[in-house]
């Protein structure tokens, strides 16, 4: 069991991933929850041990870990710690958490349910319109939404059909490092953090690379993430002939050595992204971020001053890419842009005042 602050007059709030991985979702909201001195918050997961649990025991706190129950079992364990941590909110993050939670907290009436949305669910494929299915029809069963980008909120307000009032607008912060390396001793390397999948945009961006490697010298590319499409980025890499310009470094949870060296930070996601945590981070770094021009990037990035937004169709992006690299003063200049940026709109301590404030607004209704 996480617990934060055992005052009895704060709010208890159990944050539920259906996951136990640790992408952008799960570190961004664990991060909140180790700060925030106003909300008692204890966390979990419906799925079995992952390197999310490893965060949390990371930072001196055990996650309360479902996924050794079965079915049955797992809702009695669910509603026994509800009740007996005498849980206000369950704010639930993931489809299938969203989905259990809402006919569970029927027999627990005086506990809210917050559903956490953190991409744009805009799209034709299978999960966004199960998404918009369970969102219309079985509303009525949750008190309010908080997501991560305007363009969220127009979604399930057009396509949903969710009440504007019960929608909580709330960007990912970050942690602010203070110890960062001088843009002028960094190598020419452009980093990628993200998890390798279709929707991430990779086997479109190494054939960018290709054309990129030809136009400037001595140029490295990193990728960070798990690997879900089973070597097939890593197969790509090798049939373009990629070997020497492009690292694949696996998942690791501790980013901040790549970010460090990174010369420019490219997100070449192709559709479903939210507030992206990688971003953020990025830019906390002094690192200019160059990413596609979808769903709620174009809310994070000023084009042509923190970083470029490119169109998702233009098939010269790469040139884009390419004169960047080559103005280093001008990259410098966007990187110190991104770091004022997240000092004053991305923190981690603007993420909790405005969680709290959205709990104590789902409580008063």
């Amino acid at each position: 069991m996480v617990e934060f602050n055992q005052s009895t007059s704060m709010s208890n709030v159990l944050i539920l991933f259906s996951s136990s991985q640790l992408g952008g979702t799960e570190k961004s909201l664990t991060n909140m929850a180790f700060v925030s001195d106003d909300v008692n918050y204890t966390l979990g997961t419906l799925d079995s041990e992952g390197p999310w649990c490893d965060l949390v025991r990371a930072n001196g706190f055990s996650p309360m870990v479902y996924g050794n129950h079965n079915f049955i079992s797992l809702v009695i364990k669910l509603y026994r710690d509800i009740k007996r941590l005498n849980i206000d909110v369950v704010y639930v993050c993931g489809l299938r958490a969203s989905f259990l939670l809402r006919f569970l907290l029927i027999f627990i009436p005086k506990t809210k349910l917050i559903h956490g949305v953190r991409w744009n669910p805009s799209t034709n494929t299978l999960l966004d319109k199960s998404f918009r299915i369970v969102e219309t029809f079985f509303s009525w069963l949750v008190d309010g939404w908080i997501v991560n980008s305007k363009v969220t909120k127009t979604t399930l307000l057009n396509r949903c059909k969710i009440n504007k009032n019960d929608i909580y607008v709330i960007y990912n912060g970050v942690k602010f490092p203070s110890n960062i390396s001088p843009f002028s001793e960094r190598p020419i390397e452009i980093l990628t953090v993200a998890n390798l999948n279709k929707r991430k945009g990779y086997i479109e961006y190494l054939k960018d690379i290709s054309k990129i490697i030809d136009l400037v010298p001595n140029i490295k590319f990193v990728f960070v993430g798990r690997d879900d499409m089973n070597g097939l980025v890593q197969k790509k890499i090798i049939e373009y002939g990629l070997n020497k310009y492009v690292s694949y470094e696996g998942f690791h949870s501790d980013l901040s050595k790549y970010y460090k060296r990174a010369r420019l930070f490219v997100l070449p996601s192709l559709w479903g992204e939210g507030c992206p945590t990688s971003i953020l981070e990025a830019f906390s770094y002094s690192v200019p971020v160059v990413a596609y021009n979808i769903d709620g990037i174009p809310e994070l990035i000023n084009n042509d001053q923190d970083g470029l937004l490119l169109d998702i169709d233009d098939d010269n992006g790469f040139e884009k890419i390419v004169k960047l690299l080559n103005s280093h003063n001008n990259l410098s200049l966007m990187g110190e842009r991104g770091r004022k940026k997240i000092k004053s709109e991305f923190t981690i301590e603007s993420c909790v005042m405005n969680h709290k404030t959205a709990v104590n607004k789902v409580l008063s209704n």
